[in-house]
């Protein structure tokens, strides 16, 4: 038989045996999960003196709860005063002056708007959870990036984490950490750990080959390789990694206020909990401050003349030496600060913006939902968009018979990376077919299909805006500096925090939460757009130019295919990000498999919620291996052809 026919000999068999089954998913399908996971739930409150407890997870809890209350007391004992000297002495020592000035501005403007205190108790969160986050990130990623098979078993691994939203895992860790800082920071790891090790991943594997076969010639071993060439080859990858970390784990903030970590998270909840935009955008706005303070201090990268790069380092520049005269500096201006009082935040630097940003608000809830010129109101903008987008692939789905959906996946998943691709796709929506009844006595199938309609409607906008910045962003300095803070913006600020804004835009329903999954998931999309475009070797664009090739034609022929890994990998981020925000999206009436994981958490019902929380991840593997596979081969070819 020839090769082509056999996948089709093979869906046809397949096709006709579950076809036999009708076009609902059986009941006899239903394996009891829920049951079984609510039953696991129960045994592990009624036994808080297992040895598991004791022995393993309380002594972890202990461990981060005695770092965190260490390093607030040193942010606390240097006063602000000393903590802003200190931003700037790390921003001098890692990015130069405007590292130094960006950092310390950033942070006062937090103790401007919002609570100092709170946004001490938020950092000193962020910082042990990202410091954390990349001693597992890292190391896995440099293991992930030199062995195929720990990068394919990873890459579940990091689905699930990445995908798996907070607000399902929050409360199993609750019970194995208790409430407050412990349960905050292994939350937070959980869901910053997988881009730091992906992006490490990527940087690494792409480091050109030739690179590395000169560092091989020169005898070098592959520890000395790793260090002497990958890694410094890799460092702008890697830097990005680290600020995804710092991004992604102030996103988790205002979810972790839900188990008491106060801080910042707390006011923005508040308000939020109070539909009060005034009392929840100072402190979101702090958030934003606080992340990017703690992006450039840790990230900036120092521009060194050529000069001075072959030459002996000054003392300043000598790491021991400047280390210690800076935090030198530091500790002293701390002394300062408790000997001259400044124990709080001067009242006379504050200010309340909280009455100005509801006034406006309300203004556009006025004026701009209908009677709009032209486009009507964003009530009509809404509406179109529902019926002309949202509503016919919706129906499509769920109209469909089941086993038609999983055929038409499984073929998906053949076509873009072969048979093996094909049976994971199409076991994974069995899997989801099996998983039963909803807790309103819809099926967990119905639901999956409705978040599957959202998701590629969030994703294929998403990608349509985020592309052409990134291209845009890879080829131009002054464009890449320019949406650099808008992004980090965009994508520091909780998942909380984007509802709020959009719900006086939109009514409540599916489109306030479909757009603001869409302002969530851009972001990664273009970052690593437009730092594939960067990474392309100057060699094949050279030659590309020489031939006489206009800087379209180079771009469309060369950068692009040649940083196709890194642009699915920009894809493959954006998907994940429209999966974790269903959650968020469900609380306005989305709908879909959010509101089981929603269910779970208000109703103690952990066994529903861990119910839904697994089929978001197992539509997340299905996304992610065929967007994956489509990078690695197109890449391949394009290696190919530019050897």
């Amino acid at each position: 038989m020839p090769r082509g026919l056999v996948p089709v000999v093979v869906f046809a068999i397949v096709g006709l045996l579950l076809a036999q089954t009708g076009s609902e998913v059986p009941e006899g399908f239903d394996i009891g999960l829920t049951d079984w996971m609510q039953d696991r739930y129960k045994w592990t409150v009624l036994n808080d003196d297992h040895w598991m407890f004791t022995r393993f997870f309380h002594p972890i809890g202990d461990a981060l709860g005695s770092t965190y209350d260490f390093v607030l007391w040193v942010l606390r004992a240097l006063r602000w005063p000393g903590v802003l000297a200190a931003a700037a002495a790390i921003g001098a020592r890692t990015g130069g002056w405007k590292a130094a000035v960006a950092g310390s501005m950033l942070l006062f403007g937090c103790g401007v708007i919002a609570d100092w205190d709170n946004t001490m108790i938020t950092l000193a969160l962020m910082i042990v959870a990202v410091v954390v986050s990349l001693l597992i990130g890292l190391p896995l990623g440099i293991w992930s990036a030199r062995n195929v098979q720990v990068e394919s078993i990873l890459r579940s691994v990091l689905d699930t984490a990445q995908v798996m939203p907070v607000y399902v895992y929050l409360m199993p860790i609750v019970v194995f950490f208790g409430i407050q800082a412990p349960a905050v920071i292994v939350a937070t790891v959980i869901f910053a750990v997988p881009p730091a090790v992906r992006i490490t991943n990527l940087g690494l594997r792409s480091v050109p080959v030739v690179t590395e076969e000169v560092g091989r010639s020169f005898g070098s071993t592959r520890g000395q390789l790793l260090r002497k060439v990958q890694l410094p080859m890799a460092r702008p990858t890697i830097l990005l990694g680290l600020n995804q970390v710092i991004m992604m784990a102030f996103g988790v903030v205002v979810i972790a206020a839900l188990v008491g970590s106060g801080g910042l998270g707390q006011d923005v909840l508040t308000g939020l909990q109070k539909i009060d935009v005034g009392k929840s955008f100072a402190p979101g706005l702090a958030l934003v401050f606080a992340a990017i303070a703690l992006d450039r201090i840790s990230t900036g990268q120092r521009t060194v003349s050529v000069r001075r790069r072959f030459s002996m380092p000054t003392w300043w520049e000598r790491p021991r030496v400047a280390l210690t005269v800076l935090f030198g500096a530091v500790i002293g201006v701390g002394v300062a600060a408790t000997l001259l009082g400044a124990d709080t935040f001067p009242e006379s630097f504050t200010v309340d913006i909280s009455q100005s940003v509801s006034d406006a608000a309300k203004w556009v809830t006025d004026h701009l939902a209908t009677g709009v010129p032209v486009v009507g109101g964003t009530k009509s903008i809404s509406d179109f968009f529902l019926l002309n987008f949202l509503n016919p692939m919706q129906e499509a789905f769920i109209d469909a018979a089941w086993w038609v959906v999983v055929l038409v996946i499984a073929a998906i998943g053949w076509a873009s990376g072969g048979w093996r691709l094909g049976v994971l796709c199409g076991g994974c929506f069995v899997a989801i077919a099996s998983l039963g009844i909803a807790a309103d006595r819809e099926s967990v199938w119905d639901k999956a299909m409705i978040t599957l309609a959202q998701v590629l409607v969030v994703v294929a906008v998403s990608v349509v805006i985020a592309l052409p910045l990134g291209l845009a962003a890879g080829r131009s300095d002054r464009l890449n500096r320019f949406l650099r803070p808008v992004l980090d913006t965009a994508q520091a600020l909780p998942q909380f925090a984007y509802i709020v804004p959009v719900l006086f835009l939109f009514p409540p329903g599916r489109t306030p939460g479909i757009f603001a999954s869409i302002i969530y998931a851009v972001p990664p999309c273009i970052r690593l757009t437009s730092l594939g475009l960067r990474e392309v070797p100057v060699g094949p664009r050279e030659a590309a130019t020489s031939f006489g090739a206009t800087p379209r034609q180079e771009m469309m022929r060369v950068q692009i295919p040649l940083a196709l890994r890194s642009v699915m990998l920009g894809i493959n981020q954006t998907v994940l990000m429209a999966l974790s925000m269903v959650i968020i999206a469900a609380l306005v009436g989305a709908g879909g498999l959010g509101l089981e994981a929603v269910f779970g958490l208000t109703k103690k019902q952990v066994g529903r919620g861990l119910t839904g929380g697994l089929a978001i991840v197992l539509l997340a593997i299905v996304l992610d291996r065929v967007t994956q596979a489509w990078g690695r081969d197109r890449q391949r070819s394009a290696a190919d052809r530019h050897r």
